[in-house]
Parts: structure tokens; C-alpha cells; sequence
């Protein structure tokens, strides 16, 4: 994929996920990852994008996989603990 296609790219998977996949998993499969190869439309499931992707691979191995978890905006979040520092 070329840089150019990326955007294309992009948007063609999450019309994918978003008018054929999460209807149908988001129920069951909440919180998990899908992997989806945007030329065939073919999903990959796993707890992990490694876990997702790996299964992808081995029916697609030259293929770019678009992952997302299942429910949530993101497929990682960042979070930090929060520290009370004093200094009296």
C-alpha cells in the first residue's frame, strides 16, 4: 500500500466493520479484537491484534489487516496513575 491509499484504505475498513461487522459480533464479542482484511472482507477474531492478525495471516500472509476492538473506539488505550505527591 502506497501512502496515498492509506486514507483510502482506512475508510474502506471502517465501512466495512461499521455496516457489516459490528452489528454482528459487537453482542457476543465485545472487547475483543477483529482483524479485517479490506480486500475480501474476511475477519479474524483473537483476545490480542497479534492473536487476530496471526490467524489472518495464515489465510492471507501478504495481506495488511485492519484490527479494532470489538465496542470501543479504540483498539489501545493510555492511562496513567494518578500520584499525590506532598510536599509540606
Amino acid at each position: 500500500m502506497k501512502n496515498g491509499n492509506a486514507s483510502a484504505f482506512d475508510r474502506k475498513a471502517q465501512a466495512i466493520y461499521r455496516e457489516k461487522l459490528k452489528p454482528k459480533l459487537e453482542g457476543k464479542y465485545k472487547g475483543r479484537i477483529v482483524a479485517v482484511d479490506v480486500e475480501s472482507g474476511d475477519y479474524f477474531l483473537g483476545k490480542t491484534v497479534l492473536e487476530a492478525i496471526e490467524k489472518g495471516r495464515r489465510k492471507h500472509p501478504d495481506k495488511i489487516f485492519y484490527a479494532v476492538r470489538i465496542g470501543y473506539p479504540a483498539v489501545h488505550s493510555l492511562r496513567s496513575a494518578s500520584r499525590n505527591y506532598s510536599f509540606d
